[in-house]
């Protein structure tokens, strides 16, 4: 009798246990992925297909990395028009900054705009470094599909969440409007693709992982689910088509076949 209460009160214990946090101890690799960079506070992955092509997934966790927005410069403020850049100008952008205890690593395209124009618009939103460039021309174009990505590298936080004014005028010091990945984008096309997620490692309820996907054919579904198997809790769709372009360590892995006006940077190592 001794022994099967023993084993009841494990049981019930189980059950109680939380099962929705995930540790980066529980986080599995997705089969196939295979590291090709792995530094302070960043990881990239890469699976290779018969086809020839290659889906690739940075994973930065805040606390020992960052993050952060790149963008060209501002010509028109109050319309929140940027001229654009390439992705080659924008890596040595990112590199400029390094210091003695972070790297880039990493460099990534960013928001939608409007590709016919030089300086451009921005689609869903934009604010770098404290500063809210412009609410966004096209917040009618997806209604209930429009999303944001908001990070704090210092605050060691990032979130993705359903688009709001009100998110450009807290006090997390960048915001890049995206797409819900439900958003039809061209949704079934093999397509280069850029996506985000954000995960919690430490179950502290803040979310210190963001999770980049980036690929040069696949659908929505695809990067939606690469990501969820990365252990992402929230994804948004960041611009794709021709504006999808991925650098790693100063070599181009996705040739993007136009210029942007924004990207993200991943470094390794933080600021002290």
């Amino acid at each position: 009798m001794i022994i099967k209460r023993v084993v009841i009160v494990l049981q019930i214990t189980a059950v109680l246990l939380p099962s929705t946090v995930l540790t980066a101890e529980a986080v599995t690799v997705p089969c196939g992925f295979k590291a090709i960079v792995s530094d302070t506070g960043v990881k990239v992955y890469k699976k290779d297909y018969a086809s020839g092509i290659s889906e690739y997934v940075t994973v930065v966790n805040l606390n020992s990395g960052e993050i952060s927005n790149l963008t060209g410069a501002l010509v028109n403020a109050p319309d929140g028009e940027i001229d654009r850049k390439s992705m080659n100008d924008f890596w040595n952008d990112a590199a400029k900054q390094n210091t003695s205890t972070r790297n880039a690593r990493v460099v990534v395209n960013g928001t939608f705009f409007k590709q016919k124009n030089t300086p451009t618009s921005i689609a869903f939103g934009l604010k770098v470094a404290g500063k809210t460039i412009t609410y966004g021309y096209g917040i009618d174009e997806f209604p209930n599909l429009i999303s944001t990505f908001s990070f704090n590298s210092l605050g060691k936080t990032a979130s993705i969440q359903p688009y709001n004014k009100l998110t450009f005028d807290t006090s997390t010091p960048d915001v890049v409007g995206a797409l819900d990945p439900t958003a039809n984008k061209s949704a079934d096309k093999y397509l280069p693709r850029t996506f985000v997620g954000v995960r919690d490692d430490d179950g502290n309820n803040y979310m210190e992982t963001v999770i980049i996907y980036s690929s040069a054919s696949a659908r929505q579904v695809d990067a939606s689910n690469v990501l969820k198997n990365f252990g992402a809790s929230s994804i948004a769709m960041l611009d794709g088509g021709g504006s999808t372009g991925l650098i790693i360590d100063g070599k181009t892995y996705i040739n993007a076949g136009r210029t942007v006006p924004q990207a993200i940077a991943v470094y390794a190592g933080r600021h002290i």
